[in-house]
């Protein structure tokens, strides 16, 4: 019998923090939910976690060559059953009592997507589990969505059908921002819950503390594909093309010191993709302000980050 909800586990190369975040899945698994872990090709001890879990717990294993996290991530996806989806990366640690919280509200609500808060901690700290204050779960817009500046995958549960036809692009960085604005927009029915998801472990080595080219090209393959949805909806996707817009100047600036003239050229490109007409749409001021003076915006952000990587 199909489940209600699958939570999709990418693994690779974590031995020092998967048994912290299986514990924390496992502790509060129930009936209504599958649990489907990939392991994307570990060369460390991650495997022999797994199997230890294996031996006490049901749950869908996966066992494949390494093939990137947005491949690993669309293999779970097909392997999902379940009317609902959410993720969780390997290195991150589920909130005590969130999975009797999701699975009351889907059955409950019954909507096309949810959003949960999360709360970052520094990779070697204490987590501070303190409670939140709790406001109340409120009913949202699509667009109330795309003012955000986070669209990290594992903040979501999904009714399964928003995937269908999209998928994360394979060999890209940054893949949530690449896609999830997507899922979102073919959500009609939002709801945000007041409750701690995921507890975020920020490690010094991770994807989003370093600095290539190629997180540039990434960033401009976004824009261009948003663009092009633009006229759809020229609310939402210009609330989308505003963040990524900023997101987009911020990382050439990073990045300008490995290539200035690529990146130029780049910003260039961007440039006639997205008019001011489009970041005036959008009502962010800060976008506005980007596009408007972005050969200052961009020369003072390659000041304030050059002593990061100079």
């Amino acid at each position: 019998m199909p489940k209600l909800l699958s939570i999709i586990i990418p693994v690779y190369n974590v031995e020092l923090y998967l048994d912290e975040c299986l514990k924390s899945v496992f502790d509060q698994i129930n009936d209504d939910v599958e649990v489907i872990l990939i392991n994307d090709g570990s060369t460390d001890r991650s495997n022999e976690i797994i199997e230890k879990y294996n031996n006490e717990y049901q749950f869908k294993y996966i066992n494949q060559v390494n093939q990137g996290i947005s491949a690993t991530r669309n293999i779970g996806l097909k392997e999902s059953s379940s009317k609902y989806i959410t993720f969780l990366d390997s290195d991150d640690i589920l909130a005590n009592g969130i999975i009797d919280k999701i699975i009351a509200e889907i059955k409950t609500s019954k909507i096309d997507l949810y959003k949960f808060k999360y709360k970052k901690f520094i990779d070697g700290e204490d987590i501070d589990k303190s409670t939140l204050p709790s406001g109340n779960d409120v009913f949202i817009s699509r667009n109330d969505i795309a003012e955000e500046t986070d669209f990290y995958c594992w903040q979501y549960v999904f009714k399964h059908s928003l995937f269908e036809g999209i998928s994360f692009d394979c060999g890209r960085c940054f893949e949530d921002q690449l896609v999830i604005p997507l899922v979102i927009y073919k959500a009609s029915t939002c709801k945000l819950i007041d409750s701690i998801i995921v507890y975020y472990r920020m490690r010094n080595f991770s994807i989003t503390n370093t600095v290539e080219l190629s997180h540039v090209d990434d960033a401009l393959f976004g824009l261009n594909r948003y663009s092009k949805k633009y006229s759809e909806d020229k609310i939402y996707f210009s609330k989308i093309l505003a963040e990524q817009y900023i997101s987009f100047l911020s990382k050439c600036a990073r990045a300008d010191h490995l290539d200035h003239l690529n990146v130029i050229k780049t910003i260039e490109k961007a440039n006639k993709l997205i008019s001011i007409q489009m970041m005036i749409n959008s009502k962010n001021i800060k976008a506005i302000i980007f596009r408007v003076l972005n050969k200052m915006v961009f020369y003072r952000l390659r000041i304030v980050t050059k002593k990061d990587y100079c």
